[in-house]
């Protein structure tokens, strides 16, 4: 049978190598394809001519050329691997700092005073927070704030939005145009201003600052929530007293495998630091589903600063963090009692209105660049209401109800 014109089978062309080179005077292509001549590109391909005429052409690759007439393929491949993995592992470096082993190692905050306990940081005093809403670090702040309807003459907000082609240093650019503290157009200008000079560190959001003062309470959220929880506000506590050493001993195991944990997962540069970030997280995932058999949420029967700091990486997990930074090993939508906690955090309108799932999924994958060169973002993405409309279908609201029959979703101050 005569082969179509845009190409030869792959035997064709293996014997067309030991022969002679199709760009040398007199080759013939006849004598492989029967009566048709070839084009001038030779893969293994069974379409037709008017289909590929052109992108056949453009399909002629350093691995054809080289690899039948100079190097052998192999030598090409290696070396390419070993320069695009070094230059990955140096961008990493220089987005996540790591260690020997190829672990990402979180460094410490700068700031780290807390409202009401820091004797120069009064809770009568007025602050300003400034968040991104994409980073999951911002949004247990803005969850805690919206939980326990801080006023505006306590806590002023500034939104940020993540740019790192328009930000001086990091990530975080001034929504607005302009911070109204400083008049600052990006989060180094603050940082600088808040330092009162040129400012030396990661220019990191959460950032938390005195109004009266105009330096820096905390930019960890730790703290930060803790200083939310400081201010005045509705009668509502995170923290109640009668639960701190349960919610104390839940926020630590959950901030160091949960929240860093998928970091550290998706920022490791060895199979070993993932291995060793991976598996603890599926294994405290799974604890938690069976904690919450029993449980309407992790404290009891209303929510604590222990749901504020899971709440956000469990929001972002499925549609995020299992692809990203590769934590397939469990989806969110097949954990069932941990689906039914999240759809019960929803019913909480307060807490809906703090999650935009499409600002973080472009965040994700179109800024983190050594994780996603192409900066494509998955195509399909629901919408933040079309996400809690389907956590809530996966619920049983009243099961979920059976679990803290006549108790309050909210704690109220001692």
């Amino acid at each position: 049978a005569t082969m179509p014109v845009v190409s030869m089978t792959c035997a064709a062309q293996a014997q067309a190598r030991r022969h002679r080179h199709p760009t040398a005077p007199g080759f013939s292509a006849r004598r492989f394809s029967g009566s048709r001549p070839l084009t001038s590109t030779w893969k293994c391909s069974s379409s037709s001519s008017k289909n590929t005429s052109s992108s056949s052409r453009s399909n002629f690759g350093l691995l054809d050329w080289a690899g039948s007439t100079f190097i052998p393929q192999g030598p090409i491949v290696s070396s390419t691997k070993f320069a695009w993995n070094t230059m990955w592992k140096t961008l990493m470096s220089e987005l996540a700092p790591q260690d020997q082993s190829g672990a990402y190692t979180r460094p410490p905050a700068a700031y780290t005073s807390v409202v009401g306990v820091t004797p120069s940081f009064p809770a009568s005093s007025s602050y300003t927070l400034y968040i991104g809403n994409a980073c999951p670090w911002c949004h247990r702040v803005a969850i805690a704030a919206a939980l326990r309807g801080v006023p505006a003459e306590s806590l002023r907000i500034v939104k940020l939005v993540d740019d790192a082609e328009r930000a001086s240093r990091g990530g975080w650019i001034v929504e607005s145009g302009r911070d109204p503290l400083f008049g600052a157009k990006d989060l180094r200008e603050i940082y600088d201003s808040a330092a009162g000079g040129q400012y030396f560190g990661r220019c990191t959001a959460p950032l938390l600052v005195s109004d009266a003062q105009k330096v820096v309470v905390a930019n960890d959220s730790a703290e930060i929530v803790r200083s939310i929880d400081a201010l005045p506000g509705d009668d509502v506590t995170l923290r109640p007293a009668a639960l701190a050493a349960e919610v104390d001993k839940w926020v630590e195991r959950i901030t160091s495998e949960v929240n860093n944990g998928v970091y550290r997962a998706g920022f490791a540069t060895s199979q070993t630091a993932h291995d060793a970030a991976a598996l603890p997280l599926y294994r405290l995932l799974d604890e938690l589903d069976q904690h919450l058999e029993t449980r309407r949420f992790l404290c009891g029967g209303s929510v604590t600063e222990a749901d504020v700091v899971l709440l956000p990486t469990i929001c972002r997990f499925d549609d995020v963090y299992s692809v990203l930074f590769k934590c397939s090993g469990r989806r969110i939508a097949d954990l069932p009692n941990l689906s039914g906690w999240l759809a019960d955090m929803m019913r909480l309108s307060v807490i809906a209105d703090t999650y935009d799932a499409a600002s973080a999924r472009s965040s994700y994958f179109g800024q983190l660049f050594p994780l996603n060169p192409s900066g494509i973002i998955p195509a399909g993405g629901r919408s933040t209401k079309e996400l809690v409309a389907q956590w809530l279908s996966r619920s049983d609201p009243a099961k979920r109800e059976r679990l803290a029959v006549g108790v309050s979703a909210l704690h109220t101050r001692d």
